[in-house]
């Protein structure tokens, strides 16, 4: 069967059941022909919108759209508008009413209606609700990477940046937030107007506004003034907006001193959703962030604290670093992501002094860009994008993580100075406009005599992971560097090794790998050969048998805490490449929790323990569980109690350590939960104690307050129910885009329906939540096609789970490859499982 893996994946398919067209300028989507066309074209580009927004939710939203625009001659226009034809009021060229066509979700305008010089194009329209994301009693937009087509006509691409100005109609007591500060508001019965600001030239998907019942929040200090705008209602959360702004305005001083720019907008407001579907969205000026990413409980972990000021550097270095200098298409996006998590990581470094930063660094960018990169469905950095309406499927971990590991050894290449002058050059020359990931080697070539270009093309241009053998002989070593796609291929990086011996001191040397097959003279025959000391190292690096096994006994036991890490991840890739059976890496794991005190240590053994725990027969589970359960009561860090506790919410399944939790739960005993962790809690318990399920969820429902929260709780815990009926009526329920239209709480249902207790009976969900996904993702966000099969597989390992996932492979030969990547990449514990990792070997 592992044909099916790596045929189908390395296959190149055409994209099609798009309705794709001969004629790609008016293809569906925005194709690159037509964004190109469009470029040499569209000059001075202006948008002026009005949008009447209605209290009501059901009641559309209208608005009126002016793009102006110089031609150097007349031309066909071709404007993006992803909504039916009868949402096309009307449209009028140059004050004239034009007869257009209506094709392949543009509006097209002949040439004969143009002229050289201005242009100015109105189009009365009805916006699309799908990026409006509508709730009772607010709204807000969200447009990345191409949906602003969906709230109103427009050029929807990232290279033609505009200027926007905003004019919204609203209810009277709700709120107006957008790029630009208000300069005028009227007032009339009920309702009222907000007129904002022109903005600095934008691209689409940054263009955005809110509107509804927000409570509002402003900090002033040292010149910077900054507004949030928020729902929660709990006093010890919207206390935390003091830290918040904190952090806000310590990114903000840190960029500015970095890049020697001041910061490149006027406003830096933000908003704070539940239930948003990112942990943030770096719109010029209203930034969005999920409030669970920033509203903490009452007992947060270090993993949370560090998450939460990431989080908001990530979006704050995206003034610069996507907003001022924009990627010229999206197969670029990675791009401004690689800027703003590399730059996230050194911004934390000076608000957290006493955190290990090369510890969170590695746990933050090698661990999560392996979990894809190990995949069938890894990818390049770069990947090719023919039309917008895929750029979602670019998106994941390999430009997130690995990006930014990539961007490490590049500063490893050049030097920290000449990087910081290559920065500031790509800055000043791209300021407000666009430009290429290309553009920037150039740039940051002419800094160094290193080859980046050659570098580039092995670690940005080629997918894939190095796969790196050790092998002692004798007083040699060598280090053999394989490449699963493209044999040949060697990625130059660098990283230190140890060689010990009894009767000798351990010796390090620093390996410059630039060969397929390096052979190193050592100053003594090795017992053991251990890999990566300092934890730079990127790819599976497999050891010689009896060096792994001392490792297996003998990692926890490591002093030096960036090592000790980088040994338990070595590990923890042996153990996902099958070279290490569940039962040795399950006691490995429980050694070094015994052992741990770093918290961020600590936090990532946790994580690694559900996969082996799992493996154990049911009768073999209750000795490990309640080994856990009395380290979660009496390990000396409360943060690693903490997180103990909510590994067991998730993971128990023995009789006795559920008694425990439910009594936990029933009594709420344990101070270091907070509500979310007991409302997991009580979804858990009902799920594990379907006699009990109707009970749980009920008193669980009447301790919430927040009325965001039990809105929440009422969507998610309908998968709590034992009713194998109602669960298959739930399960089709989501298979109609209206019903999974707040994504994150979509995701949580749907994997409570896959639930590991559930997983023979779920095995009917795999085959039409495939088939659903080609329209998960053209209703959905970016992120929604991977947590939509990311919560249908990850739970699953039965071989008829595997045939449902092949069978639906086999029926779709000609399947989108970015989209099947998301596939396999959600089902590597399911490719795992039935043995096909085994087989690559």
């Amino acid at each position: 069967m592992i044909r099916y893996a790596f045929l189908l994946i390395m296959a190149v398919n055409c994209l099609t059941g798009y309705g794709q067209t001969i004629d790609a300028v008016h293809d569906a989507g925005v194709s690159r022909e037509l964004a190109q066309l469009r470029k040499q074209k569209v000059k001075d580009l202006r948008y002026d919108l009005h949008f009447s927004i209605p209290r009501d939710k059901h009641t559309p939203v209208t608005g009126e759209g002016r793009i102006r625009f110089r031609l150097d001659a007349p031309t066909e226009i071709v404007i993006d508008f992803r909504e039916a034809a009868d949402k096309i009021a009307e449209v009028r060229v140059n004050g004239k009413t034009a007869a257009y066509t209506f094709r392949n979700e543009h509006i097209i305008l002949p040439a004969a209606l143009t002229q050289a010089g201005e242009n100015a194009i109105s189009v009365r329209f009805t916006a699309g609700d799908q990026s409006l994301n509508r709730n009772d009693d607010y709204l807000y937009s969200l447009s990345v990477p191409d949906r602003a087509r969906t709230i109103f006509p427009c050029f929807d691409q990232p290279n033609l940046k505009a200027v926007f100005a905003l004019t919204l109609e609203l209810p009277a007591e709700w709120v107006g937030v957008s790029n630009t500060r208000v300069t005028k508001e009227e007032k009339h019965a009920d309702r009222k107007t907000l007129h904002f600001a022109p903005t600095r030239p934008l691209s689409t998907y940054l263009f955005a506004f809110a509107a509804g019942r927000f409570e509002q929040r402003t900090y002033r200090n040292e010149g910077r003034t900054l507004t949030a705008y928020y729902r929660e209602t709990d006093p010890q959360k919207v206390a935390q907006l003091d830290t918040i702004f904190r952090q806000s305005a310590a990114a903000l001083d840190w960029l500015e001193a970095y890049t020697g720019m001041p910061c490149p907008f006027d406003k830096q407001d933000f908003i704070i959703l539940p239930g948003f579907q990112f942990g943030g969205m770096e719109h010029v000026g209203a930034t969005l962030y999920n409030d669970t990413q920033l509203f903490l409980g009452p007992n947060p972990t270090p993993d949370e604290e560090l998450r939460r000021i990431q989080l908001i550097a990530h979006e704050t270095a995206h003034a610069w670093f996507g907003n001022l200098v924009t990627m010229d298409w999206f197969d670029d996006v990675w791009t401004k992501e690689v800027f703003a998590n590399h730059f996230s990581a050194w911004i934390t470094e000076p608000l957290f002094p006493s955190v290990n930063h090369k510890l969170q660094r590695m746990r933050t960018f090698f661990a999560s860009a392996l979990s894809e990169d190990r995949t069938p469905g890894t990818n390049a950095i770069h990947q090719e994008l023919d039309n917008l309406r895929n750029a979602g499927l670019i998106y994941g971990q390999i430009i997130y993580n690995k990006a930014p590991v990539v961007m490490g050894k590049i500063i490893e290449l050049m030097g920290e100075d000449a990087f910081r002058e290559g920065i500031r050059e790509y800055l000043r020359t791209y300021a407000y406009s666009n430009a290429t990931w290309d553009d920037l080697i150039h740039i940051l070539d002419r800094h160094t005599p290193e080859d980046l270009i050659a570098f580039n093309d092995a670690w940005v241009n080629r997918k894939g992971m190095p796969i790196i053998r050790f092998t002692p002989r004798g007083k040699t070593l060598e280090i053999c560097q394989k490449d699963r796609y493209a044999p040949g291929i060697v990625r130059p990086q660098r990283f230190a090794v140890t060689f010990a011996a009894k009767g000798q001191t351990d010796t390090t040397l620093e390996v410059n790998l630039r060969d397929s097959l390096v052979r190193l003279t050592l100053p003594f025959a090795p017992e053991r050969v251990l890999p990566n000391t300092d934890g730079r190292a990127y790819g599976l690096l497999i050891p010689d048998t009896a060096s792994r096994d001392w490792l297996l006994a003998h990692w926890h036991e490591t002093t030096d805490e960036t090592t000790r890490l980088a040994r338990l991840m070595l590990l923890h890739e042996n153990y996902q490449a099958c070279l290490i059976p569940d039962a040795l890496w399950l006691d490995a794991l429980m050694n070094g929790l015994r052992a741990e005190t770093n918290p961020l240590l600590f936090s990532t053994i946790t994580s690694y323990i559900s996969t082996p725990l799992r493996a154990l027969p049911s009768a073999l589970r209750e000795g490990p569980e309640e080994g856990l359960l009395r380290l979660s009561a009496s390990h000396p860090q409360r943060s690693s109690r903490q997180r103990l506790l909510r590994m067991l919410i998730h993971s128990a399944a023995s009789p006795a350590t559920l008694a425990c939790l439910y009594a936990i739960w029933r009594d709420r005993s344990e101070p270091l939960l907070n509500e979310t962790d007991y409302t997991d809690l009580a979804y858990s318990l009902a799920v594990r104690l379907p006699d009990r399920s109707d009970s749980i969820v009920r008193t669980q429902r009447t301790r919430l307050t927040d009325p965001d929260r039990i809105r929440r709780f009422d969507f998610i815990s309908r998968a709590m129910t034992p009713d194998t009926a109602a669960l298959d009526t739930l399960f089709r329920s989501l298979l109609i885009p209206e019903n999974r239209r707040i994504e994150p709480w979509t995701s949580a249902l749907l994997g409570w329906l896959n639930h590991p207790t559930r997983e023979r009976h779920a095995v009917r969900y795999i085959r039409p939540a495939l088939d659903a996904l080609l329209d998960v993702q053209r209703t959905g966000d970016i992120f929604f096609p991977r947590d939509w099969v990311g919560a249908l597989l990850r739970n699953h390992r039965s071989p008829e789970a595997y045939r449902a996932l092949l069978d639906f492979i086999d029926a779709n030969p000609g399947y989108p490859p970015l989209l099947l990547n998301k596939v396999w990449q959600a089902a590597y514990p399911l490719y795992r499982a039935n043995g096909e990792v085994k087989n690559e070997k």
